[in-house]
């Protein structure tokens, strides 16, 4: 025990010149950290942290028009979609899912063109980590690596 002791005050008296001979970078190393603390505690005072209780955007019996503001109009999207040969996914494939598709090519007959239903939500996610996601039922190309 005595020497462990005698090794452990011989090494903090080493400890103790080595910041005796370098002022400024004991200051650093105890400023620094002091510092970097104090910003984080103002950081932290500054932002609210109450837990908000998670809360639909769209309430029931709320009248919403689809293409007013700043997002272009369902026209458009459904354009872009066509032109593209993009589609927009629906699941699951249930008679309320047709109606409301059916329902809104009233008013948006491209829905009609660009719109895929899948049978349930698995078919939907095992279709996006496919490789075959994208493709839309047209051939994939590959460039050959031969040159």
């Amino acid at each position: 025990m005595g020497i462990a002791r005698r090794q452990l005050k011989a090494m903090l008296r080493k400890n103790w010149l080595l910041k005796i001979r370098h002022p400024f970078i004991t200051a650093a190393e105890i400023l620094l950290p002091t510092v970097v603390m104090l910003l984080l505690i103002i950081v932290r005072t500054r932002v609210d942290t109450q837990i908000h209780p998670a809360q639909a955007y769209i309430r029931e019996d709320m009248f919403v028009e689809v293409g007013k503001g700043m997002s272009p109009s369902f026209e458009l999207v459904l354009e872009l979609l066509w032109s593209e040969g993009e589609y927009l996914a629906f699941a699951p494939d249930t008679e309320e899912t047709n109606t409301m598709i059916n329902l809104l090519s009233v008013k948006f007959p491209l829905i009609k063109l660009v719109s895929r239903v899948y049978k349930d939500e698995e078919e939907l996610e095992m279709y996006i980590r496919s490789d075959t996601y994208g493709t839309c039922g047209e051939l994939r190309f590959f460039p050959s690596r031969e040159k």
